[in-house]
């Protein structure tokens, strides 16, 4: 494979990307991640599951037990951003924009399978 051949690779990647970014799947996941996003509470209530998360990773990473109150703090704010409808759409628009990403992956997958069948071999 020369670097024409890489070079077509990539700009077609290109496209596949333009077109996924056309796709309803991806205008529901940015719509609903700018809904988070302008959502000063929901935001605040992410970022505080985030910096407990690396507490508790830190802990983990150590192999000392996380103290019983710093998962408990993370499981109630989980538990009230989970009860959020915005939370709620950004999850299901989540799950549907990663279920177009392995429909993407298993075309390109068969791609490959059948690139690699139809290639006819030269003995030297």
């Amino acid at each position: 494979m020369d670097m024409s051949d890489r070079d077509a690779i990539f700009e077609r990647a290109t496209d596949v990307g333009r077109l996924i970014s056309q796709t309803p799947e991806y205008a529901y996941l940015r719509s609903a991640m700018r809904d988070i996003d302008g959502d000063e509470e929901a935001r605040a209530r992410l970022d505080a599951i985030r910096a407990l998360q690396e507490k508790l990773i830190g802990f983990l990473e150590r192999e000392e037990e996380p103290p019983e109150d710093l998962r408990e703090e993370l499981g109630r704010l989980s538990e009230e951003m989970q009860t959020s409808t915005r939370y709620q759409s950004l999850i299901s628009a989540q799950a549907n924009f990663d279920k177009l990403m392995e429909k993407v992956n298993q075309s390109i997958g068969e791609g490959v399978k059948a690139g690699e069948q139809s290639r006819i071999i030269i003995p030297s």
